[in-house]
């Protein structure tokens, strides 16, 4: 009995041994598992900083130091018309391509102005942002400043050219939409079906060319032909009025002391006179025949008292004059973007309506 005992206890110790051998290996090869992955994460870590650091001098410190370079250029573009627009859910493959950050990089990508029309709706859409006009974090080199684009852009209407540096950017978007023909003078007539009839809230491009109105226009292309970067000249000045004005707001004007207060800093570049936007009273000259046109256009049923188009069948000239009425006013610039280009829209607008 006693021997039987004995081999019982022997066994039992034998097992216990075993067990204490196998936990103690398991442990040892986690702990050297776990090491060795720390090894190669770190390992890997410190290779890509290196990679990247050894790309550039400076590198990431290019951008990401001890100055206050792109905060203060995120503060001036929350207050800008793109910052602050509420457009981007227009995620659909038609308004996509420039209401989206992710339409917009897209058919850059790929050189194109359209998405394919087939193509799904964006998902989880984003307003324009550093990243849809800069290659930010593509190189994390100070190259991440540069622009998506600056090749040259042939209008979508038209088929003129814009070639202003930097600024083409900028027109691939802020061009007229070829949603419809340009009524030609003494054509036939033409149905209207949409309250937004015209060039699609984006000619500015265009009335800087002094292109795609109704009429045969010969005139000059001041503020293009004088500007080395077109848009960016007048718009982005070297330095910003704070967050209210030029830099990356893009603002020409701004509120102080509850009343608008024009910022001339891109205009001195050219005009050292200048003291108001309304030089020479062009503005006003310009005010007061939009309104001329405005008056027309309602009288004979084309918009209402709000400026929204009517649905109809109008002659090419009431069109034609419709047409310039919507160039004029969705430039925004009151005509200074081309003064005597928005003349010539105004003045053939009122001429037209007033034969009917």
């Amino acid at each position: 009995m006693k021997k039987k005992i004995l081999i019982l206890l022997g066994l039992a110790v034998a097992l216990v041994v075993i067990l204490l051998v196998i936990v103690s290996c398991k442990d040892s090869t986690t702990a050297e598992t776990s090491a060795a992955g720390s090894t190669v994460a770190e390992t890997a870590a410190s290779t890509t900083v290196a990679e990247v650091v050894a790309g550039d001098e400076g590198a990431c410190a290019d951008c990401h130091n001890d100055t206050t370079v792109i905060f203060s250029k995120e503060v001036q573009y929350a207050n800008s018309v793109h910052g602050t627009g509420l457009t981007f859910e227009r995620n659909d493959a038609d308004c996509a391509r420039c209401h989206t950050s992710e339409g917009f990089t897209a058919r850059i990508a790929a050189g194109t102005f359209e998405i394919a029309d087939d193509a799904p709706a964006i998902q989880n859409a984003s307003p324009v942002n550093c990243r849809t006009c800069h290659n930010i974090h593509s190189t994390y080199t100070e190259a991440d400043w540069a622009l998506k684009t600056t090749d040259p852009v042939t209008l979508e209407l038209t088929g003129d050219v814009y070639d202003k540096g930097n600024s083409n950017l900028c027109v691939n978007c802020h061009q007229p939409r070829p949603g419809t023909d340009i009524p030609i003078a003494g054509g036939a007539d033409v149905e209207i079906t949409s309250t937004r009839y015209g060039p699609h809230h984006g000619p500015q491009s265009s009335m800087l060319l002094g292109v795609g109105g109704y009429g045969e226009y010969k005139g000059s292309s001041v503020h293009y032909d004088a500007t080395e970067a077109g848009c960016i000249d007048c718009h982005m000045t070297d330095s910003a009025f704070g967050k209210q004005a030029g830099g990356h707001t893009w603002k020409m004007a701004y509120v102080f002391h509850e009343a608008e207060t024009e910022f001339l800093a891109g205009c001195l570049k050219c005009h050292e006179d200048i003291e108001t936007f309304d030089r020479n009273g062009v503005e006003t000259e310009l005010a007061v025949m939009v309104e001329e046109l405005r008056v027309l256009l309602v009288k004979q049923g084309l918009i209402d008292d709000k400026g929204a188009g009517i649905a109809g069948t109008f002659t090419a000239e009431q069109a034609g004059a419709l047409w310039n009425y919507k160039t004029f006013t969705e430039d925004r610039s009151n005509g200074l973007h081309n003064p005597g280009f928005a003349k010539f829209l105004l003045q053939t607008g009122i001429d037209a309506l007033k034969k009917k």
